[in-house]
């Protein structure tokens, strides 16, 4: 195995010793979106969201989540938090995977439910990664800690709404993360809870790795050296971290650091944390890597302690929520279609699209050619609607109602042309 012991100038991790008002919790998603991070879902008060804003070190509280949301790895993107391959349920050790996809909108702390998640692929535990505008499943366990770890590897278009049942990985696995480097997934970490080595064992070695170019799967020559589940993973520095972690003995999570360079095919040590953990996210800002909560021990247990490897220097964007722009009005021709686009203006973050619906006096008259239900309509893109007329007459009128991000609602007058 090739494995060097690597001690780079800022191979270190400061304690942030940061002002510690939150919920110490484990099993936990801990994200960033804009200027804040996010922690919530866990073993512990999994409902409440604990926002931490990094310019003025202080903790305050988001929406509350509508599930017990454990063991997951969230993503953010196009301005929400995306939650899916989660359990919503925390009840040891037969947890219920969630049944929908679930997003975060921060700038309105507002939870919104997206589009049902196929009842023979739903699981918790799963690797999830966002490449090239696809959500990306990999693993998980459909029945908590008891069995039912699984290899299933699925995408989701979220601009179309759509469920996509992929080829399977090598490896089952669940209590892991998956990320991106360049132009393919790896899978780093977990073991099979529940089968016959028990909750905690065996664990996997082995790293699965999908190109997308090729669209096949592989697994890296070298194994993770320190076999581990629940741990931390970043891309930093073009290598792959993976932080913490518990292994199969009962005792103290691990501090350990290792990190895979794709270029050389090598393993490396890093400088180990200061804190043992496993069952939490880690975030790369700025220059750095910030990890906090999860647990010190193998299995139950909580903690804060943020730190913080290479430097301290967070950056981020404050999020402004983007308005839907539309046409004042909508002219269709009689037993013709007409296409207008819409598009987000006046913010800095997508529009999740829960229905799109022709309403009001004729609406008989109108009809909508597609689909537009729970889409997403990225920050810089348009979205075009078509509406055919119906033996529509010039006193025909109707209304197209868009109902988006939970709560906000844009109606466009309809008239015959």
């Amino acid at each position: 195995m090739l494995f060097e012991i690597s001690s780079g100038q800022n191979d270190q991790w400061i304690d942030k010793a940061e002002n510690e008002n939150y919920t110490a919790r484990h099993e936990c998603s801990f994200v960033m979106g804009g200027n804040h991070f996010f922690m919530f879902g866990g073993r512990e008060k999994a409902q409440q969201l604990d926002v931490y804003d990094f310019k003025t070190d202080t903790w305050s509280k988001g929406g509350s989540a509508p599930k017990q949301f454990n063991h997951f790895q969230a993503i953010f993107y196009e301005g929400f938090i995306w939650v899916i391959g989660s359990f919503k349920t925390n009840k040891f050790p037969r947890e219920q995977p969630a049944d929908f996809i679930w997003l975060y909108h921060p700038p309105t702390k507002t939870w919104i439910q997206g589009p049902e998640i196929p009842d023979n692929r739903r699981r918790g535990g799963a690797g999830l990664v966002v490449f090239e505008g696809k959500f990306y499943v990999v693993g998980g366990n459909t029945i908590g800690h008891d069995g039912g770890y699984v290899n299933w590897f699925d995408a989701y278009d979220p601009t179309k709404g759509t469920w996509t049942k992929l080829e399977d990985a090598p490896n089952a696995r669940d209590h892991f993360s998956a990320l991106i480097f360049e132009n393919k997934l790896y899978a780093l970490g977990g073991r099979h809870s529940g089968g016959p080595g028990g909750v905690f064992a065996p664990l996997v070695a082995d790293v699965d790795v999908y190109d997308f170019s090729t669209k096949t799967w592989s697994s890296l020559k070298e194994p993770l050296p320190t076999p581990r589940a629940a741990p931390g993973v970043a891309l930093f520095n073009n290598e792959l971290f993976v932080m913490g972690g518990e292994g199969e003995k009962h005792g103290p999570a691990y501090k350990v650091v290792e990190a895979y360079n794709p270029k050389i095919e090598s393993w490396s040590t890093k400088a180990p944390m200061h804190f043992p953990r496993h069952g939490t996210q880690a975030i790369v800002c700025g220059g750095g890597i910030y990890i906090a909560g999860g647990s010190p021990n193998r299995g139950g247990g909580r903690q804060l302690n943020m730190e913080v490897y290479n430097e301290d220097k967070p950056k981020g964007k404050k999020l402004i929520a983007s308005e839907i722009g539309a046409p004042k009005r909508v002219c269709v021709p009689k037993n013709g279609t007409k296409t207008i686009s819409i598009r987000n203006r006046n913010g800095n973050t997508g529009s999740f699209i829960k229905s799109l619906s022709i309403i009001g006096k004729d609406q008989s008259k109108y009809k909508l050619i597609s689909n537009y239900h729970l889409c997403l309509l990225k920050e810089k893109e348009t979205f075009d609607i078509q509406i055919e007329g119906i033996n529509n007459s010039k006193n025909d009128t109707a209304e197209l109602e868009i109902i988006y991000n939970e709560s906000y609602k844009l109606t466009i007058p309809i008239v015959a042309k």
